[in-house]
């Protein structure tokens, strides 16, 4: 049986799926792991590590007890994704895990497990010279250091010897620095592309063309310019696989656009080159000054001129929105159901959502504003009509969890590739 076991999941199967390109990249044989979402296939397999990837909001599922589970069989536990980058200490300490993988994986999960393989599966002091790991050692904690890859496409997206595909990551990084969100303070804050060529040879294994990118439309460009004639080669170079018979979805899920960076010229690329005829954007808010306090750069004026684009040339909007807020007012929240009044009377889609403290960003100690009256009421009213879509309802608990978590256990970042500054 495999020693070493991935313990897939809905939520980080597009991550694994590229890790395991880049392990096969670096010569590593897929062969010697057991790749499964059924967790008791790997309890029957009694592997000596097994690999999880996970978002803070998944610690209170099914893990804990997982984790109880291999722990009391002897197990060495490796966690990375989010949590892990932003809180370590709590993955080692409190959740149980041996070893986080703190930031960019592709080099370091190689190096890791090469290690773990020489050294019998045990922690031992040759982890200390892996970049990007932390654990402890003889009872003291250890941090190597943030693991970076500047040049995330040396490595294949989708492994070969495997058969498992994925949406492609074609961008890393995002210049904007949005408050909430942990990208650029994990991913760094100037985008990285994947090249045109390599999105086009690796293109060719998916029936239905898709990209992962915090902003489709940025493609080719640091971040917060349009590179108009680099999006273009992009979309264009793509089109004889269209002609094979894939379809082509871009600045739709899993990825979305900037709202100002939605023109008619890049909708009219879209209209030439693209299948799709949706397209996901983020207003966050339609009041200015909590678009200005969560640092998101970007106006109202610039949602409503987005759908009026889109509606114009044929797309339907689907606009995200942020509520509960930290500092929001009622005022601050009458401005946002207007604006979500406007864009479903004009014909797009509202998805809601309900704000929640995350670890390693400039509000993961900010409490969400309460909703007002009018606001619950709306947002009720809206969803029983089919007209909002979005977890808001379910998200509030959540909310609260990762509140009492930042409470208990909160870690100063330490390991990001860019500062974060509290300003709760």
């Amino acid at each position: 049986m495999p020693d070493i076991a991935i313990r897939m999941t809905k939520r980080n199967y597009n991550a694994f799926v590229h890790l395991l390109g880049a392990l096969e990249g670096q010569g590593f044989d897929l062969g010697e792991l057991l790749i499964t979402r059924d967790f008791r296939e790997i309890l029957q397999a009694k592997p000596k590590v097994v690999l999880y990837s996970f978002f803070t909001e998944e610690i209170w599922g099914s893990l804990p007890e997982e984790v109880k589970l291999l722990n009391e069989r002897g197990s060495l536990l490796v966690a990375g994704g989010y949590h892990a980058i932003a809180m370590p200490k709590h993955t080692l300490n409190q959740l149980g895990f041996d070893i986080a993988v703190i930031g960019e994986g592709e080099e370091v999960l190689y190096q890791l497990l090469t290690a773990l393989k020489r050294g019998g599966y045990k922690i031992t002091k040759e982890l200390a010279n892996i970049r990007g790991l932390a654990f402890y050692l003889n009872g003291e904690f250890t941090f190597t250091g943030f693991a970076k890859v500047e040049d995330f496409w040396r490595f294949p997206p989708y492994p070969e010897s495997v058969r498992l595909i994925s949406p492609i990551e074609i961008t890393r990084g995002c210049p904007f620095g949005c408050y909430y969100c942990q990208t650029p303070y994990i991913k760094g804050l100037r985008m990285r592309h994947r090249p045109i060529d390599q999105i086009v040879r690796y293109s060719r294994r998916m029936k239905d063309m898709r990209y992962i990118t915090p902003n489709a439309f940025a493609y080719g460009s640091p971040g917060a310019i349009l590179k108009l004639d680099k999006l273009e080669a992009l979309l264009k170079a793509l089109q004889p696989l269209r002609k094979e018979g894939r379809r082509l979805f871009y600045g739709t899920f899993p990825s979305e656009v900037r709202p100002e960076f939605v023109l008619p010229e890049t909708l009219e690329l879209l209209i030439d080159y693209a299948d799709n005829r949706r397209l996901a954007i983020g207003a966050q808010s339609g009041d200015d000054a909590m678009l200005k306090a969560m640092h998101r750069l970007h106006r109202v004026e610039h949602v409503q001129r987005a759908v009026e684009y889109m509606l114009e040339y044929g797309f339907e909007p689907v606009v995200d929105f942020i509520v509960g807020l930290p500092h929001e007012t009622e005022e601050s929240q009458r401005k946002s159901i207007e604006l979500m009044k406007w864009i479903m009377r004009k014909g797009g889609k509202v998805r809601a959502h309900y704000f929640m403290p995350l670890p390693g960003t400039p509000w993961s100690r900010c409490k969400p504003s309460p909703l007002s009256d009018e606001m619950k009421k709306f947002l009720g009213r809206m969803a029983a009509k089919g007209k909002i879509e979005g977890s808001w309802g379910n998200q509030i608990e959540l909310s609260r969890k990762l509140q009492k978590l930042m409470e208990g256990f909160y870690e100063e970042p330490m390991s990001h590739t860019v500062p974060v500054r509290n300003v709760c």
